[in-house]
């Protein structure tokens, strides 16, 4: 029996555009966009900040060193302002409400760096949590198990009471979970009506 939904955060909690309309957004050179999604996006330095393993600053000069000079201060400027082109899904944080009004627990397990956490923070729906995992301050993770036994251990959770609700575009993060026996698949991108008819395929109404 469901007892515990675990959110994840970017494109389920938190509505995100594909990196590259995001960057267009400072830019209106797809070609430049394009360059930007490597310099940023694909590099060492993006995954050391959801590891929490590098600051901000340090990630921003990083990647400044390794482009042409030319895309310094755009590097910059979508480094420190990005997330105001992300929103807060407010379909699913009512959905969200609703399980916690219903007695069900309410958890996060994101890969996310400490400053889009840091902008998020104070909104709704971390109010409802029971717990919150975030890789940044774990210095771990997913799909590495070892981040999802953290949430199970230090909320005493059975994974069997568990429904995990994330995008997963590589599906790794869900083999793990369904590996250790937390129950879910994965919910379309930004799309609040997936995450009701994962919770219809688990018998939970809303």
């Amino acid at each position: 029996m469901v007892k515990n939904i675990i959110f994840d955060l970017m494109k389920v909690v938190i509505k995100k555009d594909s990196d590259i309309k995001t960057l267009m957004n400072f830019t209106n050179d797809i070609d430049k966009a394009e360059d930007l999604q490597k310099y940023i996006y694909i590099t060492k330095e993006w995954k050391l900040l959801d590891l929490g393993n590098i600051s901000h600053e340090q990630a921003i000069k990083e990647m400044q060193r390794k482009a042409p000079k030319e895309y310094s201060e755009l590097i910059e400027e979508v480094m420190n302002n990005r997330c105001q082109y992300f929103t807060v899904n407010k379909e699913t944080v009512e959905i969200a409400k609703t399980l916690k009004e219903k007695g069900y627990h309410i958890y996060v397990l994101s890969n996310m760096s400490e400053l889009a956490y840091t902008y998020f923070k104070d909104v709704d729906f971390f109010k409802i949590c029971d717990g919150i995992i975030i890789s940044a301050y774990e210095h771990l993770v997913k799909p590495d198990e070892k981040i999802f036994m953290t949430l199970l251990d230090r909320y005493d959770l059975k994974p069997e009471e568990c429904l995990f609700i994330d995008d997963d575009d590589t599906g790794k993060s869900l083999e793990t979970a369904n590996r250790l026996g937390i129950l879910g698949r994965k919910v379309k991108p930004n799309d609040s009506q997936d995450v009701l008819t994962l919770l219809k395929e688990y018998k939970i109404e809303i």
